[in-house]
């Protein structure tokens, strides 16, 4: 097999003059996403934490935190940037390989970007052909890989990372096999982190990593060439189902990135079926908390697994509450990030609408599959089910829906002349000669 010298042919060959109208529209809608919940992220602790991290360290002035106005080494700037961008857990998502993939690859993309005074059409290709290395192994190595506790934000990121920057710092096909296998062993990250900062950690990690993997090989750092296919590599030390065509077939002619979700809600994407049946319930019968005598929801067994925590304590956990995110939704009639705080984890209207819910498996439902059911206190019965949430490609978020999200989170910090002029720079990606033109904009 050669498997990783055509995925590193792929990586550093992908050109924006070749990429079809819709991955380029795809693909601008991750960045407009992207950064939408990375300034949205800005306030949390998390952030103020790697800031001052940075600050104490030091490094030297090549890249920006952004909303912070710091400047650092590119490889702090890509950590730090990536963790901010997933703490709300309010980034896109690819289902089929269970990974955030923009988290990891647009801190490359725009540390590398503003360090190198690289142009929209630049980043824009090497975005995509970072998000088709992610998905692709994603695919190849299936469930298993996440069901035994590896995140795949994490352990597939990096190879999305290292790929966008082995395209953006030129990296010869040689170099680049390498580069897979220096991002590919220092890989990692458990699911059992969930809930804590360590989650939005991960990517940001990964996105340093491949920075920092792409960086050695160009100065001839040693390294296997074939780290995917080989018998003790990475895809078959962290999967025991590996499918190594699911990385090539079809390889630069059919975009996985065309079947990314944007999340319209602010939580873990497994709940996102249930908050559509609660919100759709909610709307279409009136229902009102006081009226609810008990709950049932049925989901796919992921779900429970990964979004089953019942009583959550943090903001952090109650993403990754199915019984909050229902409540919520139930007594507020939204699930944005502002129904996300440490005090409403305590508010006893919430918590006693939680202790009514039940929640069952159905091992035959998909991940994209809730079943709820409401009975009243005088006897009335609903019931709801969701195949396909708002958000997955099979319902998408408009560009003009994910401005609104835009806005909604840019407006914790900044102001609307300010949000517009973000927005039309990002619609318009392809025209920038630098993406320092954007990067200054988010200081």
């Amino acid at each position: 097999m050669d498997i990783t010298d055509r995925l590193a042919g792929f990586a550093i060959n992908t050109s924006f003059d070749l990429l079809p109208a819709d991955v380029i529209e795809q693909a601008k809608k991750c960045f407009l996403d992207w950064l939408g919940v990375t300034i949205g992220g800005a306030t949390y602790p998390i952030a103020n934490i790697l800031t001052g991290f940075v600050e104490e360290i030091g490094g030297e002035e090549q890249a920006t935190i952004l909303t912070k106005g710091i400047k650092t080494n590119v490889l702090n700037a890509a950590l730090t940037n990536g963790a901010i961008s997933h703490v709300l857990d309010f980034d896109d998502t690819h289902t089929a390989s269970l990974c955030h993939i923009s988290s990891p690859i647009m801190p490359v993309i725009f540390a590398l970007g503003e360090y190198r005074h690289l142009s929209g059409k630049d980043c824009i290709a090497a975005f995509v052909s970072g998000f088709e290395t992610s998905a692709r192994v994603g695919l190849a190595m299936g469930p298993d890989h996440y069901h035994a506790g590896w995140h795949a934000t994490s352990t597939m990121g990096r190879l999305g990372a290292v790929a966008a920057a082995g395209r953006l710092l030129g990296l010869s096909q040689k170099q680049m096999r390498r580069a897979f296998a220096i991002a590919a062993t220092q890989s990692g990250g458990f699911t059992v982190v969930f809930g804590t900062m360590c989650k939005p950690f991960h990517p940001g990690k990964a996105a340093m990593d491949g920075i920092l993997a792409a960086m050695l090989a160009a100065r001839g750092f040693d390294a296997p060439e074939n780290i995917l296919e080989t018998e003790k590599g990475f895809c078959r030390i962290f999967s025991k189902q590996v499918d190594f065509e699911k990385i090539t077939d079809g390889l630069g002619k059919h975009y996985e990135l065309l079947k990314n979700t944007f999340k319209p809600y602010a939580s873990c994407l497994l709940t996102h079926p249930s908050i559509d049946a609660a919100l759709d319930l909610r709307s279409a019968h009136n229902i009102s908390a006081d009226e609810i005598q008990k709950i049932e929801v049925t989901v796919a067994p992921l779900v429970r697994e990964v979004a089953g925590k019942q009583r959550p304590k943090t903001a952090l956990e109650g993403k990754f509450s199915v019984y909050y995110c229902i409540a919520v939704a139930l007594l507020e009639g939204g699930v944005g990030e502002d129904k996300f705080t440490d005090e409403k984890m305590i508010d006893k209207r919430l918590s006693d609408l939680q202790q009514l819910i039940s929640v069952k498996v159905n091992p035959e439902f998909n991940n994209t599959t809730a079943e709820l059911s409401i009975k009243t206190v005088k006897g009335y019965s609903y019931t709801k089910k969701i195949l396909v949430p708002r958000g997955d490609p099979r319902n998408p978020l408009s560009f003009s829906q994910i401005e609104d999200k835009f806005k909604i989170l840019a407006r914790k910090i900044f102001q609307e002349d300010k949000i517009s002029k973000l927005i039309y720079y990002l619609r318009r990606l392809e025209d920038l000669d630098e993406i320092n033109q954007l990067v200054e904009l988010c200081s």
